[in-house]
């Protein structure tokens, strides 16, 4: 693995870490400031919604400035707001330094997807998405366990302390790279064929379609398992969730390593779309823990397929000087989709309406997969399907 690849996987780590490392501190939180859960949480909301406000800014960054510049400054900003959440004196100004954190570390999104675009061929961006993915997964999982070994060692100001200096670590080590390396004029961009380039207005359309998509799906599915799991009375095996939806991650990541070289993506998403559907059918028709905890399972692998197939070819239906902006609207869509998706589906399931919400998600997880081979064909001709085969 070379020096680059690996800045970039921890970059991608660390920003997963900063996303998870709130939830293991919130008791600690509380009783520091001597406030409540929900003061604490509004802070969790403000990291929510800048990351999701600042992807579309920090796509055109990386389009402009290459995904170099744009990386280490972002890293380096990042570096500033985990140091201020630090050492903040109370939770107003905590739920500041989360807003500028989460601003911060979204620019890492489209940078990293620019850096992984630079490969010759699908499935090498293919892999490259997959080594991602798999170090994103491995963070999800060691990041509570770390911030748990943490606050018992010490104060919750450190795991923001350590975050920092990691940030700060990572932007250095890319401080060589090419700082342009990946500008809009270096991408390389298939002659065009069928004028697509010049509907460019329908594949953002269809670019922020299928984020929102991924984002009912994808995202708000694991988010509900702890949630099941508590209110059917099985809080010790909420710990076990995550870790099997890891699990499945990397299963899925140490396939797709192997069937990217073979298989054309089309079959890719008919297998992730499948793990997803079976999976939240799977929870939907039986009510005990064990389905809970397979369909973790399932979920992970379906993750692995469909996501890290939809970064290596959707960007790609637009022209190259504005992929990093597809990647970040791809992504924003979904986060923001997940973000109303996960409260409503939670209420339910407190209403006790558990098959309800993993039926409609399996029937949403198929709707969005029969629209990914819609998509697939209809622009298999287009320059930008290159992805798509090559």
């Amino acid at each position: 693995m070379s020096r680059e690849t690996s800045a970039l996987r921890w970059a991608a780590a660390l920003s997963n870490a900063d996303w998870y490392v709130t939830g293991p501190l919130v008791s600690s939180l509380v009783n520091a400031w001597r406030t409540d859960v929900a003061t604490v949480m509004t802070g969790v909301a403000f990291y929510t919604l800048g990351y999701g406000c600042a992807l579309p800014l920090w796509g055109v960054a990386a389009d402009r400035l290459g995904a170099g510049r744009a990386l280490r400054l972002g890293l380096l900003l990042a570096t500033a707001a985990s140091a201020a959440s630090a050492v903040c004196p109370g939770p107003s100004w905590w739920s500041a330094a989360r807003l500028a954190a989460g601003a911060s570390f979204a620019a890492v999104t489209p940078c990293v997807s620019l850096f992984c675009e630079s490969a010759a061929s699908a499935r090498e961006r293919h892999s490259a998405f997959a080594g991602i993915t798999a170090a994103s997964a491995a963070t999800a999982v060691a990041t509570p366990l770390l911030v748990a070994l943490v606050i018992h060692a010490g104060s919750w100001r450190q795991a923001f302390a350590l975050i920092a200096l990691l940030a700060a670590a990572t932007a250095c080590r890319l401080r060589n790279g090419p700082p342009n390396r990946l500008s809009s004029a270096g991408l390389r961009c298939a002659p065009c064929a069928g004028g697509v380039a010049g509907r460019s207005t329908a594949a953002y359309g269809i670019v922020i379609a299928i984020g929102l998509g991924e984002g009912i799906t994808l995202l708000t599915l694991p988010a509900l398992l702890a949630p099941s799991l508590t209110l059917s009375g099985a809080r010790a095996a909420t710990c076990l969730a995550p870790a099997l939806y890891a699990a499945g991650v990397w299963a899925g990541v140490a396939l797709l390593e192997r069937r990217c070289r073979t298989w054309r993506p089309s079959g890719l998403i008919t297998l992730g779309g499948a793990a997803g559907t079976v999976g939240a059918g799977l929870i939907a028709a039986l009510p005990g823990v064990p389905a809970l905890l397979c369909g973790a399972l399932m979920l992970g692998a379906a993750w692995s397929y469909l996501h890290t197939t939809l970064q290596t070819w959707l960007p790609r239906l637009l022209p190259s000087a504005v992929r990093a902006r597809a990647a970040s609207l791809f992504a924003a869509s979904a986060m923001l989709a997940s973000s109303a998706t996960i409260p409503l589906s939670t209420s339910l399931l407190r209403e006790g309406s558990r098959s309800a919400v993993f039926t409609s998600s399996a029937l949403a997880c198929a709707a969005l997969t029969c629209l990914l081979m819609a998509v697939a064909r209809r622009w298999r001709a287009a320059p930008t399907s290159v992805a798509l085969s090559d």
